[in-house]
């Protein structure tokens, strides 16, 4: 049986990528499609492209293609579905981290009516960005230069200082969140310097915990079985943003449960209250 091309009642397993943890122990081991501690969180943020957004290509009977945002199939709002969550999508097609910053922060003018992400603070946010930042040629930066921890309005405009500028901004409202970022996937494009800025993150800041599916998650690239199945054009199907879902619970599931006293007051976040 071909890795994904038989979704299996119980769980789907392939093998991990690396070999940090002990067997049957690493990220993404199995997929279970089950919420397990990813179930803890009530309020989401996703703050993404496309990708984030639940995006579906058309095509015209000429061959124009279509793309069209449809938030209530992205991943973000599955997990939503699948835990009881609340959720906003801070999302588009054609993102970046300094496009997200002019069109959800500082001047609210988006695909997602205009949503303004300073309105509702989250207990838990998912950053999934990089991809296209990569393809526009935008410099990948150096966090520990390109941050300026006392004033993000200073921070380098590369890939470093705007992603760096989005966790910074989403601290400035509620200090306390947990922040999962994102590492883009194997699809065939050497994007591990972006990746490497992503990871440094979680070194920085504090409450920031790394989504490494460029080192744990299955191939993407073309031929894959993920492609085969699970894409419709340049982007994911309903079924592969449903997959994706499972992945972002597992993976965060994962994470809770190797450092569950980071998480313990995860009801407290934004209330006021301490323990």
């Amino acid at each position: 049986m071909k890795v994904f091309a038989v979704l299996a009642s119980a769980a789907i397993s392939f093998a991990a990528t690396a070999q940090s943890f002990p067997a049957g122990d690493a990220p993404l081991d199995k997929i279970t499609g089950q919420p397990g501690f990813t179930g803890i969180f009530h309020s989401w943020g996703f703050i993404g492209d496309s990708l984030s957004s639940g995006e579906h290509e058309s095509r015209n009977a000429d061959g124009t293609i279509g793309y069209h945002d449809l938030y209530e199939y992205s991943w973000g709002q599955r997990i939503c579905q699948a835990t009881g969550a609340k959720g906003d999508n801070y999302s588009q097609g054609g993102e970046t981290a300094s496009g997200w910053i002019e069109h959800f922060w500082n001047n609210p003018n988006n695909g997602n009516n205009n949503i303004d992400a300073k309105v509702s603070p989250k207990q838990g946010y998912i950053i999934a960005l990089g991809v296209n930042d990569f393809n526009r040629g935008d410099k990948a930066g150096n966090p520990d230069v390109d941050i300026n921890l006392s004033d993000f309005t200073k921070n380098a405009d590369t890939f470093a200082g705007n992603y760096g500028g989005i966790i910074q901004r989403v601290k400035s409202i509620q200090p306390q969140a947990k922040i999962f970022v994102v590492t883009t996937p194997r699809d065939g494009q050497d994007r591990k310097e972006f990746n490497g800025v992503i990871r440094k993150m979680a070194d920085i800041f504090s409450n920031v915990y790394v989504i490494d599916l460029e080192k744990y998650a299955p191939d993407y690239s073309e031929g894959s079985d993920i492609r085969q199945n699970y894409y419709m054009g340049g982007h994911l199907s309903a079924a592969g943003y449903l997959l994706t879902s499972w992945i972002m619970m597992d993976y965060i599931d994962w994470i809770v449960r190797h450092n569950m006293d980071d998480f313990r007051r995860v009801a407290f976040i934004g209330t006021g209250l301490k323990y």
